[in-house]
């Protein structure tokens, strides 16, 4: 059975003539790169089976990632940009899926060195380890962001530009296909006021509704999240942070190729039918955000 047939055998309401509609809308599409029938149904899915939705966040993904090159390019673990990166933290989906079928993906800091501490390579871990849950997954229930903040100071968050939370935001809720289940902050800090201003003037209701801050032993978590499912550090048993970073790390040298097939999954906005978007439309002018600051 091929990897798409599981999908369509384990999804009772994955229809084949729904891909197919959004197989032959691409076919329309000048602009877009080539998809696969696997990566329809992950966009499908992730929008409930609605192919108008499926359709709009296909083109925010491939036109966000062509506008953004500085979390979506140069993606090659050897860079030593990501090389960095993967010293200082780890994240990571999750070994076990919790009993709602959600996939956890869990962040962390392993070095709090604020001097290597770079945003921009953040998201684009980010993006790199969604990709692999998104290929090794495919159509789960749903996904939950864990963001472990032991170990942040307030240097890490004086370190996230404006625009660039705007960016991940809007990537997180427009264009990632993921069903959102959950996004949770574990080990709260005292200047959680001061990530708070940074995020929500761009999160949408549905995100601020199932945002959760947790602090001291982290139980009211585990009210939201099977603890079991969690690393040994925060109170759960799948192993240490330590052991799931050293073993995610080597995933990423293992989809070098993946990476690099992905990096052609952007639009050629001269092709567009109609008008070309720019980074305005999407993201607004950059100046209006530089009166926010963080004091």
């Amino acid at each position: 059975m091929s990897n798409c047939e599981v999908h369509y055998c384990n999804n009772k309401d994955l229809k084949k003539e729904n891909v197919q509609a959004l197989m032959d809308w691409l076919q329309h599409q000048p602009h877009f790169p080539p998809l696969t029938e696997y990566q329809v149904i992950i966009f499908l899915h992730s929008c409930y089976y609605n192919n108008e939705a499926a359709k709009k966040t296909i083109d925010n993904y491939l036109t966000v990632r062509k506008f953004c090159p500085e979390f979506f390019a140069n993606r090659n673990p050897s860079n030593p940009d990501i090389q960095t990166a993967l010293d200082l933290l780890t994240i990571s989906p999750l070994p076990k899926l919790t009993k709602e079928g959600y996939c956890i993906i869990y962040f962390r800091l392993v070095d709090t060195n604020t001097d290597k501490f770079v945003y921009n390579n953040l998201i684009k871990m980010f993006d790199m380890a969604a990709s692999i849950a998104l290929k090794e997954l495919g159509t789960v229930n749903g996904h939950i962001i864990v963001i472990d903040l032991e170990g942040y100071s307030l240097t890490h968050i004086m370190k996230m530009g404006v625009m660039t939370v705007k960016k991940y935001m809007f990537f997180l809720q427009e264009a990632l296909p993921f069903r959102l289940k959950g996004f949770h902050f574990a080990n709260a800090v005292p200047f959680m006021d001061k990530l708070m201003l940074l995020m929500k003037p761009f999160m949408k209701k549905e995100l601020l509704e199932m945002l959760q801050v947790h602090s001291g032993n982290n139980e009211t978590l585990f009210e939201f999240v099977d603890k079991n499912c969690l690393p040994n550090e925060i109170g759960g048993s799948v192993g240490s942070v330590f052991e799931i970073h050293n073993a995610f790390r080597q995933k990423f040298f293992d989809y070098k190729n993946f990476f690099e097939e992905e990096e052609k999954l952007v639009v050629d906005e001269s092709k567009r039918p109609g008008s070309p978007r720019n980074v305005g439309d999407i993201f607004g002018v950059e100046g209006t955000f530089k009166k926010m600051e963080i004091d």
